[in-house]
């Protein structure tokens, strides 16, 4: 009686569902109920050969989620009931597992028992219902027909319901034929009408063409607007698609069986949304967007065609100009320009590109747990600057830019240049940094160089003091410490400047920092003395020392235990010359030298090279005006010295004269006095031919006349003429006799280099033997002059050469300091070279080698050159 009173209260609820979904709803809620089971579900054939899960009641749908929708023939106990169209019992999680082991993926935590019922109508499966039991149970006969029967049931309920959804849907068919066929009268008079009206009030432009000839029946103002003109009546398809020339986004010109209106109207087709250029009769492009699609008739055959026309031209424009922004902007976010950040009213950063957190040293895992605020990068003493900028974004929308220190996450800090703006539809604030560390670093720099070349300028004289008090600045400003090393004129090294930051540390510097001598071979620090390309140690530490001089034991160390420094070490030199080194170290706290520096580096060697340059040329040129002073001094002298004899023998030949009385003058007083002068005056002209020869000699002009002669002879007839020079000297010479030494030379040069020789000799001989030989080695000419005075110091040896210049004093022994100048170049000038060895008190020898034919190739270079 119970079991029948459930099925007649589950036929009751069934009978009152009249849609598939109301049946399914009512067997889930009444069906399982009634048969005591503790889940249900409804499987329904919606498609040939699969099951799909349309209601279940007891299991929470989203367990079941890989089982909505199973086929026919999978090894499942629902399947199978439906295959097979017989009940399938299965009475323990045990059996049901070793039936089916695909079901070890359902979700059976408290089912024991199963029963899937097929819900069979006349043969056809409808659908399956599956019960779901608590505990383990075995199925008694009559439970297996109760369930049977309510199974059947259902399935009766079901066709009834779709057999009702059926008969529902073609009554409204056919209701819905009959009104449209009603309508379809009634509006027929009004169609043409109001479509007319509506499609005038559209925004897009609509034409309208007629089948099959493509006709155009009706073109709204926008259509008039977009063609430029009034739309010509009865226009043919073949017309307007000649008239106008569209174009695809790629340039392709279109077909004219390729216009979105003919292909809807021969084709049938629908066109959403193609862009399309059209150009203009006078020559400009517009950018259309065309819908297109055809008008049937009830029997589906296309009777128009339709087209909406949107002139779109100026929306693509700002749409290219929109992408082109995002993407200089995405470019901007993701390169390195600048950081940029995005925050919100409470300062926290929401977004960020990765060079702003590189620049405030913070991770991207901070920025997406929201930790990263402005509050904690801006240091309690910029909060006031910040503060400011953040009234000026509130106002005006966007805050001017300034300068601000930031606080990085190693609690170092970073000056940058920062702005903000209010991104108003997003209500955050875009916010951009920009480091100013180089540009702080440079303006420093900067500053520093200026103060260098301020300290630089105050003396002429480079001194030791002043190289000191740029180092000073460099080891307070740009570096640690400074240490200036100058080449010395015996070819070393000096320490002109030490400083460091710390002055306890100044000394231990000046005795440990290596200074290799100029005549050691290897080592990075005579490499860039020499090759002038500066150096660079970013990680230098303690063992580096050795490194840089080999063989240099440092007395001390400067560097701390661990303490690891950058140093740059930059030659000093100038127009090729080596002048020395300048070095300068950076240490912690300070940021390491990179290569950046270097550009500093070497302007401050190059000011420093220059004023050491002006120094050395100031110094010359007060030697220059010293030597300018003596030479004059020299020169008024030795021009009067001859002066004063030639006038008095010319006073002493104009009182015999006047003594006469009239009487001649005894030919032996005349030519004796004759000679006197002309021997003074050869002396005169001797010094005015030495002095025109310098000047030509500066001019860089030195004429030769090139000819055949004896060395040998030149030189006994120039002993000849200085003979009485000789014997006041109190000198005798001896001269070697030997083969004839003959080559191509200019004679009177050639002349003027024996007599410079000889007058030398006899100037300094100190009245003893002078010894002069010619002669032929290793194929040239060769002369030697030795005499056997006061000599010449060392030191003095590398200067006689030069103009005005002399290794004793002018006072005792006169001349212009010039013969030994000129004899080198009019030497230098034949192709030869002059050597002299001395020794003071010993005598001096002077050695002229001279090739063969002076006009050969190494002759006229010497020649040629300015």
């Amino acid at each position: 009686m119970e079991r029948l009173l459930r099925l007649q209260q589950v036929t009751s609820k069934l009978s009152q569902a009249l849609t598939p979904e109301q049946v399914a709803r009512v067997i889930v809620g009444q069906a399982g109920p009634a048969m005591g089971a503790a889940d249900c579900s409804i499987y329904l054939v919606e498609e040939p050969g699969v099951l799909r899960l349309v209601q279940l009641v007891g299991i929470p749908r989203l367990d079941l989620e890989p089982w909505t929708c199973l086929a026919l023939d999978a090894p499942l106990p629902i399947s199978e009931a439906a295959r097979v169209g017989e009940p399938v019992w299965v009475e323990s999680l045990e059996a049901l597992l070793a039936r089916y082991p695909l079901m070890e993926g359902l979700p059976l935590s408290h089912q024991r028992a199963w029963a899937s019922l097929p819900l069979e109508v006349e043969g056809r499966v409808l659908g399956v219902l599956t019960l779901g039991f608590e505990r383990e149970r075995g199925f008694a006969e009559e439970d297996k027909d109760f369930a049977c029967l309510v199974s059947r049931q259902c399935a009766q309920a079901l066709e009834r319901a779709h057999l009702y959804a059926r008969e529902r849907e073609l009554r409204e068919q056919a209701e819905r034929a009959r009104a449209e066929a009603e309508e379809q009268r009634r509006l027929l008079e009004q169609e043409h009408r109001r479509l007319r009206a509506v499609l005038q009030q559209m925004p897009q432009a609509v034409i309208l063409a007629e089948a099959p000839d493509g006709r155009l029946v009706m073109g709204n103002e926008q259509a008039v607007r977009v063609h430029g003109g009034s739309i010509p009546a009865n226009w043919s398809r073949d017309e307007y698609t000649s008239a106008r020339h569209g174009f695809h986004p790629d340039g392709r010109p279109y077909a004219p069986d390729e216009w979105p209106l003919v292909r809807a109207l021969t084709r049938g087709e629908v066109v959403r949304g193609e862009v399309m250029e059209v150009l203009r009769p006078d020559g400009s492009r517009y950018s259309l967007s065309v819908r297109a699609g055809p008008v049937r008739d009830a029997e589906g055959r296309v009777t128009a065609a339709v087209a909406l026309l949107e002139d779109i031209t100026e929306r693509l424009r700002l749409e290219k100009s929109l992408r082109q922004g995002e993407a200089v902007f995405r470019r901007i976010m993701e390169s390195d320009m600048m950081g940029l950040a995005f925050s919100d009213e409470d300062g926290r950063i929401l977004e960020a590109n990765d060079a702003f957190l590189s620049l405030v040293g913070h991770g991207r895992e901070e920025l997406e747990r929201g930790t990263l605020r402005w509050q904690a990068l801006v240091p309690p003493e910029g909060r006031e600057v910040g503060e400011r900028g953040l009234r000026e974004l509130w106002s005006r929308g966007v805050s001017p830019a300034f300068e601000l220190e930031l606080l990085r996450g190693d609690g170092s800090r970073v000056p940058v240049l920062t702005g903000s703006a209010q991104v108003e539809e997003q209500a955050r604030t875009l916010t951009f940094v920009l480091d100013l560390s180089d540009l702080k670093r440079a303006e420093g720099a900067v500053r520093f160089l200026a103060t260098a070349s301020r300290v630089l300028g105050q003396s002429l004289e480079a001194s030791d003091a002043t190289l000191q008090h740029v180092a000073c600045l460099a080891s307070v400003s740009v570096a640690s410490w400074c240490v200036i090393d100058l080449v010395t004129p015996e070819g070393g090294l000096r320490r002109a400047a030490v400083a460091h930051e710390d002055r306890a540390r100044e000394l231990r510097l000046r005795r440990a920092w290596p200074m290799p001598s100029l005549h050691d071979s290897g080592g990075p620090l005579l490499e860039a003395l020499h090759s002038g390309e500066p150096l660079l140690f970013q990680d230098f530490r303690a063992e580096t020392w050795r490194h840089l001089s080999p063989g240099f034991v440092p007395v001390e160390q400067v560097l701390e235990e661990g303490e690891v420094c950058s140093v740059m070490v930059v030659p000093l030199r100038s127009h090729e010359r080596v002048l020395g080194l300048v070095t300068l170290g950076a240490c912690m706290p300070r940021r390491r030298h990179g290569p950046e520096d270097l550009a500093m580096g070497q302007e401050l060697a190059h000011r420093l090279a220059s004023a050491l340059e002006s120094a050395r040329l100031f110094l010359e040129s007060q030697r220059a005006v010293r030597l300018r002073d003596e030479f004059l001094a020299v020169a008024s002298h030795e021009l009067k010295t001859p002066l004063t004899p030639l006038r008095l023998q010319l006073q002493g030949l104009r009182r015999v004269v006047e003594g006469q009385g009239g009487e001649p003058v005894p030919p032996e007083r005349i030519l004796r006095a004759v000679r006197g002068c002309e021997s003074q005056v050869r002396k005169l002209a001797g010094l005015v031919n030495d002095l025109l020869d310098v000047a030509k000699l500066a001019q860089g002009r030195l004429p030769l006349h090139l000819e055949t002669v004896d060395l040998r002879a030149v030189v006994g007839e120039v002993l000849e003429q200085l003979s009485a020079e000789a014997v006041r000297s109190g000198c005798r010479v001896e001269l070697v006799n030997g083969e004839p030494v003959v080559g191509q030379w200019d004679r009177l040069r050639l002349e003027q280099v024996v007599t410079n020789l000889l007058t030398n000799a006899f100037k300094y001989g100190a009245g003893r033997p002078i010894h002069v030989k010619v002669g032929w080695e290793h194929g040239g000419a060769r002369l030697s002059v030795r005499d056997e005075g006061i000599g010449i110091a060392p030191e003095h040896r590398g200067r006689i050469f030069g103009k005005f210049e002399r290794a004793v004093s002018e006072r005792h022994y006169g001349g212009l300091g010039l013969g030994l100048h000129i004899t080198q170049q009019i030497v230098s000038a034949l192709g030869g070279s002059i050597l002299v060895e001395s020794e003071v008190g010993r005598g001096s020898t002077f050695t002229v080698e001279l090739p063969a034919d002076a006009a050969d190739a190494g002759a006229r270079a010497m020649l040629a050159r300015p």
